[in-house]
This record gives structure tokens, sequence and C-alpha cells, in this order.
């Protein structure tokens, strides 16, 4: 009974420790001391207790010794080789050996072909972590190698925040609005001050603008916490229907009326299926589940505004739930939807609970959203020049200019003074300054992932290294600096809580992570994880520079109220003293990247996948 037991389990067991080894990133030692206990375990009762020998032992007995010398060398491919060990070893005992053993019967054929089935899974997901390299050795950088910041010719934090208040004087800045145009036109007009040549990219596209909204429940307002762009308008009259609460994209019985669609906010996100972290700074920084949730959410959570147009739904309202009334005051979310065609508004968890009761009543509601529809908006996409001795390759630094908020986008005033210092150093490698537009408007501009990546298809002549054209041997990405953290806490009170946001920066490979983690070891204040692009995600405009093989330091922090569009542009959660330390910081990866050779700086890695490193 025990043997025939044994002999049940034992495959299953073997495939799932193969399984744990292909997938969760980060938990290789703790997999690997496991599998050296079962695999013990195995032989102990095989020889010890059954006294049988089976010929698979000998790819356990193999494993073992793979195992033992990756916890010894932590060399990758002795994990690899463990794992198609174990993978055979169970197909065997599952498959092939029972076989052998007697006749074939319908339960026999049935449980080799699921077990089979089950191994070429493993063995798929064993071979894509093969190929993207999911897990790689961290890279020490020389004890001497240092960047020295002179602190005299860095701009002061006092001409920051001037130049951050002159940046929130023009207002939101949402893709080609005029907030957005003036902004541009006076980055242009500082770095041309500063003798720099600027050469232009000039698009053209379909603007949505809210102008005014409101909602009412009969002659009760409900109050909106922020409408939904891109959304779509109504005439000044708005319109008016049945309130119909529904499930989110199911808008059947919706049909002239309005919907009503609760959208539960994801607190606590899957970070490892979000993110693989490569290293952090103090040790043991770590992610925190909750930012960028509303973001995220948001996204996965998609309205399917669509799916309601094309059943003849009059307007959409969204109801929050799961956050705090404050946190979700005047969110710009989502900023990645095509245009809808069908107003929709979002209304936090007090007034949506008002509106629930009322849909279940089947009264009456009027949604007005007024907005302006501009063809063929114009917006402008720049870059600049610092020539260098080395005038074949290059380093990029990137940033976005569109944005709703003093820390959403800030970058480009961090990068007019990182110009404003490296002119006084002329670079090893030529450096290349982009101010790029489009990251509102993802649907327009997001080329191969996000903005930048239409700028990249712009200007091959500075990153491809084809034939005549410049290499880029790096990139830099400098976004959302100054933020300081804002949470909900336990009781629904959104407050600071005192620490700086989590210093986000995705590493394009181990190299780049070991210069970031060098470039910000003096700050007086760091939060610092460094991630490795993970499953396809790589938030940020760092992710287009990835995808197109150039080593990268992406840096971005992420707020939980990084899409908050207010008048107060959130200058009450933007610490200007900490922007200047994270500009030291990323002037000093600049300078170890231009200090770095070529050949040490390597390629960027690909996306690991599965599931990811979380500490």
């Amino acid at each position: 009974m025990l043997e025939k037991l044994h002999r049940s389990l034992s495959p299953s067991l073997l495939l799932l420790l193969a399984f744990c080894a292909a997938v969760f990133i980060g938990e290789e030692t703790v997999i690997s001391i496991a599998t050296l206990i079962v695999l013990s375990a195995e032989l102990g009762i095989s020889y010890g207790l059954f006294k049988k020998r089976d010929k698979s032992d000998l790819a356990l007995i193999i494993a073992l010794g793979t195992e033992s010398l990756f916890l010894w060398t932590r060399a990758p491919w002795l994990l690899a080789c463990s794992i198609l060990l174990l993978i055979a070893a169970s197909l065997w005992r599952a498959v092939i050996a029972p076989s052998a053993r007697g006749k074939a019967t319908v339960w026999r054929v049935a449980r080799g072909t699921l077990f089979s089935l089950a191994a070429l899974a493993v063995s798929v997901l064993w071979m894509v972590d093969l190929y993207a390299q999911s897990w790689t050795r961290p890279v020490k950088l020389p004890a001497d190698m240092n960047a020295a910041i002179e602190d005299s010719i860095l701009d002061s934090s006092a001409v920051m925040l001037r130049n951050i208040e002159t940046m929130n004087a023009f207002g939101s800045r949402t893709t080609g609005s005029e907030g957005h145009n003036r902004f541009v036109v006076w980055l242009e007009r500082q770095v041309t001050d500063m003798g720099f040549t600027v050469h232009r990219d000039n698009y053209a596209f379909d603007r949505w603008d809210e102008k005014s909204s409101s909602f009412f429940i009969e002659e009760d307002e409900i109050r909106i916490s922020s409408v939904f762009p891109y959304s779509g308008v109504t005439d000044d009259e708005g319109v008016s229907g049945e309130l119909v609460y529904t499930k989110r994209g199911d808008y059947t019985k919706a049909s002239g009326k309005i919907a009503v669609v609760e959208i539960e906010n994801i607190a606590n996100l899957p970070m490892g299926l979000l993110m693989n972290v490569r290293g952090a700074f103090p040790e043991k920084t770590g992610l925190v589940t909750s930012d960028g949730d509303l973001v995220v959410t948001a996204a996965l959570k998609e309205a399917h505004l669509e799916k309601a147009k094309e059943h003849g739904v009059l307007a959409v309202i969204l109801v929050w739930k799961g956050a705090s009334d404050d946190k979700l005051r005047k969110e710009y979310v989502p900023f990645t939807s095509d245009y809808a065609g069908i107003p929709a508004v979002w209304v936090n968890a007090t007034e949506g609970q008002k509106v629930i009761r009322a849909a279940r009543a089947h009264q009456a509601g009027t949604v007005r959203l007024q907005a302006e529809l501009q063809k063929n908006a114009p917006t402008e996409s720049f870059y600049v020049k610092i020539e260098g001795k080395n005038k074949q390759e290059a380093i990029l630094v990137n940033t976005h200019t569109d944005g709703v908020n003093a820390i959403e986008e800030n970058g480009a005033v961090g990068m007019l003074s990182m110009l404003r210092y490296l002119r006084h150093e002329p670079p090893e490698r030529t450096m290349v300054f982009a101010f790029v537009t489009g990251h509102f408007r993802l649907p327009e501009f997001k080329g191969t992932s996000q903005a930048t990546s239409t700028w990249l298809q712009a200007h091959p002549e500075l990153w491809d290294g084809r034939e005549g054209h410049m290499r880029a041997v790096a990139g830099i990405t400098v976004e959302h600096l100054g933020s300081m953290e804002w949470k909900d806490d336990g009781e629904g009170r959104y407050g600071p809580t005192g620490l700086i946001s989590t210093e986000y920066t995705y590493a394009g490979n181990e190299r780049m992570g070991a210069i970031w983690l060098k470039a910000v070891e003096e700050k007086s204040r760091t939060r610092t994880v460094v991630l490795r692009g993970h499953n396809r995600f790589q938030f940020g405009e760092s992710q287009p520079l990835f995808e197109a093989g150039i080593p990268v330091i992406g840096f971005i922090p992420m707020p939980d109220y990084l899409l908050v569009d207010r008048e107060s542009r959130e200058m009450d959660k933007f610490d200007v003293k900490l922007m200047r330390e994270q500009i030291v910081s990323l002037l000093k990866a600049v300078k170890l990247v231009d200090a770095t050779e070529t050949d040490e700086l390597g390629k960027s890695d690909s996306y690991s996948y599965f599931y990811g490193r979380t500490r």
C-alpha cells in the first residue's frame, strides 16, 4: 500500500519542484534546499524502506549534485540542469515505467497523457526561463569607482523650486493642451539660452479636454470625483435616463439607460507578477504593494466603454470601492484609453453608495460632460545634444513633458538642471536629451510601448548603431522627482507617512543596477528598489529604451497622487531638496556610465517572466 502511494505521489512531487524552480524568481535558495531534502528522502525511501532501485534514481542522484553545486556556486546553468533532470525523472516514473510494468488501461493512459501535458507545460516554462535568463548574478563595481558632483555648479534648490513653480503656472499639461504647449515653448527657450540647438518633431492628433461636468439623481447633485479621460461629450443639457446597476463590461440591460458600474481598487497589487527586484538600498527596502494602485486598477479593470456604446448606453457612472474619498479626488485615470464616444465619470465610494441605491430603485439621473474636441491638435517633442569626444556612441537621457501636477511630470525641469551642469563638463560620449510628448495620449503616441518609442522610431540615427548612425550604449530616464509618500491609513484617512516615495528604478542589466546603487549610496534620504522589466511590464518612459536593447537606468517613483489634476498641483507632497538630491544621483549615474567601457556596460537583458523576486 505504501509503495503504491509512493509511486503515485513521487512523480507529481518532482514535477512540482521543477515548476517552482522555473517560476519563482528569487526563491532559488529555498527551493534548492527543499529539493535536496525531497530528493534525499526519495532515495532513502527507495533504497531503505522498499529496497528497490529505479532507473530514474540516477537522474535524482545527479540532481542532488547539481543542486548542491548551485548552492555553493550560484551558477544559473546548474539550476537549469537540475530542473531538466527533475522533469525527466518525473516523466519516467509517471509515464514510462508504468507502461513497462503492465498492461495499459484507460486510466493509466489518461493519467499518463495528462501528466505528459503537465510535464510539457513545465518544460515550456523552463525553456522560457532559460531564454530570458531570469536569474542573473549581481555585479560588483571597483571600490574606487566614483563620481563627484560639484555642488556650486548645480542649480540650487531655490532655482529648481522657481522652475517647478513656473511649470505649475502653466496649469494642467495634458498632451497638446494650452498649458502643455506653453510649457514646451518655455523649456525650449531655457535650453536655447544655454546655447543648445533645439531639434523639433511636430505631431498632430485629435484632442479631448474636459471643460465642465455634473451628475444629478433627479434633483440631487452627486459629487464627481473625476471624469473618465477621452470618454465622450454631451451637449449643455446632458443625457438623462434610468440608472441601471450592472457588472463591468456587461451592458446588455443598460441600453438607452445610464449604467452604474462598481470598480474595486486593487489595494494590494500582485507585485511578483508586475515587478522583479534586482537589488535595493538600504538593503531591506522593499516593494510597497499599494503603490500605483489606482492607475493599475483603472488599466486592469477596464470599463469597456466601447461595449457600452455598442449597446446604446447613454452614459457610464464608475463607482470606486476600496480607496478614500480624498485620495480619489481629480484622478486622471485611465490615461491609456482610446476615445470612446460615450460620457463616463468616476464617483467616490461615499457618493457611490447613493448612486448604487438609486440604480437599484430604478431612479433617473442626468450626466453632463462638456469637453473640447480639437482635430489635428499640435504637440511637439524635441531633443538637444551635448557633443562628446566620442561621436559614434551616445547616452540617451529622456523624459516626457506632458503631465498634470508638480510631480507628473517634472522630469523635464530636472533635465534642465542636468543640462546646465553637464555643459561645464564635456562628456566622453555624446549625450542626447530627449523631451517627448504623448505620454498622456499613448493610444496615438505609444509606438511599440511608451511615447519615447515614437521618438526612437523617428531618430534611428541617434541610437541604432547602423552605418553612419550613433550607437546608444546606455539610457537614463528621469521621472517623478521629489515625491513624498501619502497613503490611506487603516481607517480610510489619506495623509503623509513621513517617508519619501519608494524610488523604483529599472536597470537594463546588472551592471546598470550596480551603477545606480553606487550613485545613491551617499544620499541622505534614499528608498531605492532596483527592478528588471518583468512579464512585459516596465512602467514609465524607460521601457522603449529597454525594448530597443539599450541598457537603461529608469528612475520612476510611483506615488498614489501621481495622476491627480488639481489646482494645487500637489505641491504639499513635493520636496525640492529631495528632488535636488535625486538629480545629484542621476548626474552621478550619467558620469559613471560615461566612464565605463562599452563592453562593460554590456547588452540589455530581456524581460524576466513568471513570478518575480519581491525583496
